[in-house]
């Protein structure tokens, strides 16, 4: 249950999408759960961090989540990205000192650049998403 307050909206829909399982989303969910995960990874440490991650997994799935939300610009992007991560036969990072020299080598900076680029941001767009579709993602305090 949340209170009707703006901020509490907004903190209450990060708060599941950043906490709760995929698969225990329902599909609507599920979208926004992917747009989130895929603009948090690339804004905390761009798309070398997102395909590191266990949200690049669902890459293919992302795209078209983020298509859906009207994020064309950030679908497109991480379309030209995925397929350059797929073109190279990859190993996991073992230690950190791995991971900072992969990410050193800029492979993926000029999608990173582009991506910051974007409008509407993907934040703008899920607060619309939130508009839409409240009811599937929110519970309010009665009173």
């Amino acid at each position: 249950m949340v209170a009707r307050e703006p901020h509490a909206r907004w903190n209450a829909f990060v708060d599941l999408l950043a906490m709760e399982d995929f698969d225990a989303l329902e599909p609507v969910q599920r979208v926004a759960h992917l747009v989130f995960w895929y603009d948090s990874e690339v804004q905390n440490g761009g798309h070398l961090q997102y395909f590191e991650n266990e949200a690049g997994r669902r890459a293919d799935e992302a795209i078209l989540a983020l298509r859906s939300v009207g994020a064309t610009c950030q679908a497109d992007i991480l379309a030209a990205a995925l397929r350059s991560w797929s073109r190279v036969e990859r190993a996991p990072p073992e230690t950190v000192e791995e991971y900072i020299e992969n990410a050193l080598n800029g492979e993926f900076d000029d999608f990173d650049a582009r991506y910051a680029e974007c409008e509407p941001s993907v934040i703008a767009l899920l607060e619309g998403y939130l508009e839409q579709y409240e009811t599937e993602f929110l519970e309010y305090e009665a009173g």
